[in-house]
């Protein structure tokens, strides 16, 4: 058969699919769980979610779709020509959809029209969820060998635990020997941070699966059962604090989102909407009437625990910041991140003021913790040191030519103990009045091909 001749076939058949698919719709409208929320999921999650929510517009269930966004209602049932959403993905309005990406296909458009103009209906009843989850993601196994970080560390309130956090688990130490006593296993992934209650009877362990969900989970430690598992972030969580009276949970995380939590009930007390960018860091005021956040958006955020409202904003930081801490009194408060930088500001009522900023290291600062007596700050530094300043940041005392990134940093209730974990897999434990390190070991090592678990070596050197 000639070229011609299969060209003109091609393009009978291709019409005469789409005249087939046209007739199917004409003859059934298009069903929401089964031919729209694909489309939404495929194409427009990644900018219109509850993390995300350009516009104000949230594509995750039905409900939120017919919400609509900024601009107010997004579908007008029965008349597409008329509905926003429809105009932004044919590009008759600016900006067409979706952002920065290839125009949606005319077919897909056909079909949500199709939708519209037969009414828009919701899911129909007994069919699948009304909200549209992502995808599932395959479990994939590392191919060559590689060590989980020490991606969290905290002395217990009497000083006779170190909890170390790493991939999929928490490690119970005795600080003076680095002999493990427990681990809490379990753990979707990386634990990023970790808080001991003020008695000292229970811990919460917080992280979870980047771009999947967050979760805490509460560890009795007299018999190191379970106890709750906390979710509701959108995304993983990088920093969890517990009140000064116990009662409530802190959580920031990559979702924007500052939550707080009623640690009796399990359940979200508040969720604090601000930041514009992930959250790294959260701490209560010594006397827990604040909350303060820290976020890649450049901010540190001072928040009512009470009420949840955000009482100021501290923008001096030309970066993200990426750790904080508050004075042992309450009245100054610290942050650093990837500008190098240590801020220092006195806190007041309704706002704050910067008394104290130092380009204080080489590379971005990943951890700082203030001394129990209120006289020390310390920094962990991805230049490879552990650096010690003095309140009006004068330098102190360097140790330096560490093995790898100490991500985590703690001291110890006494103020005589520094616990540095590290992105190798290792933890020292160093005196932290003459910088000299105590003891040293390999709290995670390397996760073979075969399978997910890893073994534990507390072996001195």
């Amino acid at each position: 058969m000639r070229p011609g001749v299969l060209l003109a076939t091609a393009l009978i058949a291709m019409c005469g699919y789409g005249q087939q698919r046209a007739r199917t719709a004409a003859a059934s409208p298009p069903d929401f769980t089964k031919d729209i929320a694909p489309i939404f999921q495929k194409n427009c999650l990644g900018c219109h979610s509850s993390t995300a929510h350009k516009g104000h517009l949230v594509l995750e269930s039905y409900d939120s779709l017919m919400k609509g966004g900024r601009h107010g209602p997004e579908i007008v049932a029965r008349d597409a020509n008329a509905s926003r959403l429809i105009q932004m993905l044919e590009g008759t309005e600016d900006p067409q959809m979706p952002l920065e990406s290839d125009p949606l296909g005319k077919a897909d458009i056909a079909v949500i029209r199709s939708w519209i103009n037969r009414g828009a209906t919701g899911p129909t009843p007994g069919s699948l969820p009304n909200a549209i989850s992502t995808p599932e993601l395959p479990a994939l196994a590392p191919q060559v060998p590689v060590v989980s970080p020490v991606a969290s560390v905290k002395f217990s309130p009497d000083g006779r635990l170190l909890a170390v956090g790493g991939y999929q688990k928490v490690r119970l130490l005795d600080p003076d020997s680095g002999k493990v006593i427990a681990e809490l296993p379990g753990h979707a992934d990386v634990v990023r941070s970790i808080a001991f209650s003020p008695d000292g009877t229970k811990l919460a362990a917080a992280g979870g699966e980047p771009q999947r969900g967050g979760e805490i989970k509460i560890w009795d430690l007299a018999s190191f059962r379970l106890i709750n598992t906390l979710r509701g972030h959108k995304d993983c969580i990088y920093s969890v604090a517990w009140s000064p009276d116990g009662k409530m949970i802190a959580t920031g995380s990559y979702d924007k989102m500052v939550k707080l939590w009623d640690v009796a009930s399990g359940k979200e007390v508040r969720n604090l909407q601000d930041h514009i960018d992930a959250v790294f860091a959260v701490a209560f005021s010594p006397d827990g009437k604040r909350l303060a956040s820290a976020s890649q958006d450049r901010t540190v955020k001072i928040w009512d625990v009470a009420t949840g409202k955000r009482l100021y904003t501290l923008s001096d930081a030309s970066d993200g910041l990426t750790t904080l801490a508050y004075s042992p009194t309450g009245d100054q408060l610290a942050a650093a991140g990837y500008d190098k930088t240590i801020y220092v500001w006195q806190l007041g009522d309704e706002d704050g003021r910067l008394i104290h900023s130092l380009i204080a290291d080489e590379d971005s600062v990943l951890s700082l913790a203030w001394s129990p007596d209120g006289k020390t700050l310390v920094t962990a530094s991805s230049d490879g040191s552990i650096r010690f300043r003095d309140t009006d940041l004068d330098l102190k005392g360097v140790i330096d030519r560490q093995p790898d990134w100490v991500g985590a940093i703690d001291i110890s209730r006494n103020g005589k103990w520094l616990a540095a974990g590290r992105y190798n897999g290792s933890l020292s434990v160093y005196d932290a009045t003459n910088y000299k390190e105590s003891h040293s070991m390999m709290v995670f090592n390397k996760i073979e091909p075969a399978g997910i678990s890893s073994s534990t070596e507390a072996a001195q050197r």
